[in-house]
This record gives C-alpha cells, sequence and structure tokens, in this order.
C-alpha cells in the first residue's frame, strides 16, 4: 500500500459556521485502496464530516487535504460521492444516470449542454455493466428496486474513476444477500482500482469485518476503537448478513 495519503485531515473542527463543533481535533488519514468504516449514532456527525471531505461543507478550522492539497484546488472528478439519500434522477433510465458521473471529467461544452463523448458512453457502459445491471441500462431508475438503486449510484461514482470515494450509508436498508454483493464491489473498485473509500454504516458488525479500519466518532472525536473492541472485531467471522 502507497506511503502517500489520499486523504489527510489535520486538527480539524467539523460542523457548521456559527453553531458548536460537531467534531474537534479530528485527525485522519487514508491511503490507496484502503477501506475505512466510520460508526456513531445518529445525528453524531458522520454525514457531516462524509460532506466536508467531498468539499461541500467547509471546516470551521485546520485542514482537510486531497493528495496533499488543499480542497479548495480543484479535485474535479478525482472524488466520488454515493449521498445516503443516492441522489438518482428517478424519471431518468440507468444509464442516464451514471453518465452524469462522467461529467466531472468533460469540458466545458460537454458538461455545460450535457453531451457525452464517445469516451464517456464507453466508460458508462463498463461502469454499469460492472455492477450487474446491463439489461437496466434503459430502465428508468424509478422501477428499480433499492439494491438496484445503490448499484446505480455506485456505477455513477465509479464512471468518474475516482481516487476517493465517499459512501454515506450506502448498506443502509438492504437485504443481506443484495448488501454483500455492494460489499463486493466495493472491495472490487478498492483492490483493483487502488481507491481509498470513506464509508459511513449504521452496522458496527459489518462494517468492523468488511472495512480495514474502523474509527467511531464519540463525544466530539473521532477514535479508534479500543483494544477490547479491536481484538472482538478480529475475532468476527466474515459478515454474512443481518439474519
Amino acid at each position: 500500500m502507497s506511503l502517500e495519503p489520499i486523504l489527510s485531515i489535520r486538527s480539524a473542527e467539523i460542523g457548521f459556521k456559527d453553531l458548536s463543533p460537531l467534531l474537534e481535533g479530528v485527525n485522519l488519514e487514508i491511503r490507496p485502496g484502503e477501506i475505512v468504516g466510520i460508526i456513531g449514532r445518529s445525528g453524531i456527525g458522520k454525514t457531516t464530516l462524509i460532506r466536508t471531505v467531498a468539499g461541500l461543507v467547509r471546516p470551521l478550522s485546520g485542514e482537510v487535504l486531497f493528495s496533499g492539497a488543499d480542497l479548495s484546488h480543484s479535485t474535479r472528478g478525482s472524488i466520488g460521492l454515493i449521498p445516503q439519500r443516492l441522489g438518482l434522477v428517478q424519471h431518468q433510465t440507468v444509464g442516464y444516470n451514471v453518465l452524469m458521473g462522467a461529467l466531472p471529467n468533460s469540458n466545458w461544452f460537454q458538461s455545460v449542454f450535457s453531451l457525452p463523448s464517445v469516451e464517456m458512453r464507453e466508460a458508462t457502459r463498463k461502469a454499469v455493466s460492472a455492477v450487474g445491471l446491463e439489461d437496466k441500462t434503459l430502465t428508468s431508475v424509478n422501477l428499480l428496486s433499492g439494491g438496484q438503486q445503490r448499484r446505480v449510484a455506485i456505477a455513477r461514482a465509479m464512471v468518474q474513476n475516482p481516487r476517493l470515494l465517499l459512501a454515506d450509508e450506502c448498506l443502509g436498508e438492504l437485504d443481506a444477500e443484495t448488501a454483500l454483493e455492494i460489499i463486493g464491489l466495493l472491495r472490487t473498485i478498492a483492490n483493483e482500482q487502488r481507491t481509498a473509500i470513506l464509508i459511513v454504516d449504521h452496522n458496527p458488525v459489518r462494517a468492523r469485518t468488511f472495512c480495514d479500519r474502523v474509527l467511531q466518532l464519540r463525544s466530539r472525536k473521532i477514535i479508534p476503537l479500543s483494544e477490547g473492541e479491536q481484538e472482538e472485531a478480529s475475532s468476527l467471522p466474515q459478515y454474512r448478513g443481518d439474519e
């Protein structure tokens, strides 16, 4: 694994201006091919942390660096985001939604007028195929199951070929079989594309068994699992589902 981190957060306060910080003294590094899980109770700041790393929320203080550069510098297309609500265009097709993920890497004219190149169309086809939805390319997203919609969101992120992928509860409300399929996709992305992945998961058992590292948010801090929790995690069998 490369020694150069893709993401570096240094002494950061995370939250919103004019409000008390949700997280304080945040220090975190993630390297290529590494899957890092974040767990913690609802409302503690997990989604805000993800949105801060994505550049959608500015840190109150400290540094958030992508490949050594501040997020204010252009990271266009280099950071992929799978939001909790997925953000899909429900009345549009699978192919259309995935293709939208390629636009950040396109030129100004293509981006403004949504005119995909041959290369963008081919990248879309490969991403749709990679998540097993090639027979659904022309199907409207609102006709898909929840698991299939999450695959579309992953394909949309994959088509960017991001160096860092952020996933906010992308395994939520899935049956065990579908969750395992999505976990397999994320592992493939990390292993084959060397993409760094930061994922929020409400299921600590699941996170501990498929992530390389698991961190928890507690008392406004982001901290590693305790020694006892780490020993417990290392002894857990591979996640087989929620039943």
